[in-house]
């Protein structure tokens, strides 16, 4: 292979990885968006439980029953926040928790919420000179080629069953 093919290859390759990493860009920020907006309902349903709770509290009926289904609101939209963001370390090439599901960044030995030490497993899926794609905690998708998050069912990308 002459010079101006291999240079060829890795500016092609280099761009492929250039565009990979601005998409990964964009969804994280969409994604991080979703976040801060649910983030905004539950300061609002705060704010709802303290005035209702006041009001109530005020008129000598106070019911704990609208202040419960506030409540149990604001636990489903946390949920809804821990699966973005869950989304988002998906994104940057992390990982979930075998042991408490939380979110962990791909660097991490240990757990930051529950202490148990992450188990890292690295394939070399393909190795050309000096070119060598990992993948971590994950394979790819047989289809279309894709990463594929470890533990997923079906390819992100195209959908297939894994």
């Amino acid at each position: 292979m002459g010079f101006w093919e291999e240079l060829s290859g890795k500016i092609s390759r280099g761009t492929k990885t250039l565009s990979q990493k601005s998409s990964e860009l964009f969804d994280i920020a969409k994604v991080k968006l979703d976040i801060a907006s649910e983030k905004d309902k539950i300061g609002k349903l705060y704010e709802e439980i303290g005035k209702s709770v006041y009001r109530d509290y005020k008129g000598g009926n106070l019911k704990e029953k609208q202040v419960m289904d506030k409540c149990q609101l604001i636990d489903e939209i946390n949920y809804k926040i821990n699966r973005l963001n869950r989304k988002v370390m998906q994104i940057k090439g992390g990982t979930v928790c075998g042991n408490c599901g939380e979110a962990v960044d791909s660097l991490q030995q240990y757990c930051h919420m529950c202490g148990r030490k992450l188990e890292r497993f690295t394939r070399v899926i393909e190795e050309e000179d000096d070119f060598r794609v990992e993948v971590s905690n994950g394979s790819v998708c047989g289809e279309c080629g894709a990463l594929v998050q470890e533990g997923s069912e079906f390819c992100p990308s195209c959908g297939k069953r894994i």
